[in-house]
């Protein structure tokens, strides 16, 4: 840093004290004659209620401007809240379109949307208790869980 601007940001810090000095004054008058004004209302002594505050322009630099921030994430949509035993008809009726080993990202893509991952694991937990999957190979990790097609014929449930 050269001497110049040092001098440079010292001024500018100076002049930001002033005018920082100057809003925290014109905050007070504002506060107070807002005080004064309530217990006036109130039927509080004679009080003596001063004009209304004119801020008074203060000289300085315009300050640079600020980075922009980037906008925020836009959050999809919350999903449809599906009927009971939707999702899982919808499984039952995309097992055919699936390969014979799949797992949870073969299934979703047969279904066109992606479930919850509880509804999900419990709709594969019923497939596999009525003999309809098998789990292939449990997930870890970053892998997940494949499943088998065993053969035996679903039904889609009745609503």
């Amino acid at each position: 840093m050269t001497h110049d601007e040092y001098e440079h940001r010292k001024r500018r810090l100076e002049e930001e004290l002033r005018a920082g000095i100057a809003l925290l004054e014109t905050a007070f008058r504002h506060q107070l004659r807002a005080l004064e004004l309530v217990w006036a209302a109130t039927g509080g002594d004679e009080v003596e209620i001063p004009p209304p505050v004119v801020a008074l322009p203060v000289a300085r630099k315009p300050l640079p401007a600020a980075p922009s921030l980037p906008a925020p994430p836009v959050t999809p949509p919350q999903p449809a809240r599906r009927g009971a035993w939707e999702l899982f008809d919808d499984v039952v009726t995309a097992l055919p379109e699936i390969p014979d080993v799949f797992d949870r990202n073969d299934v979703c893509r047969a279904i066109g949307y992606e479930p919850d991952r509880g509804s999900l694991y419990r709709t594969f937990q019923e497939l596999i208790g009525e003999g309809a999957i098998a789990v292939e190979r449990r997930g870890t990790g970053k892998l997940p869980t494949r499943y088998k097609k065993t053969g035996a014929s679903t039904t889609p449930a009745a609503v």
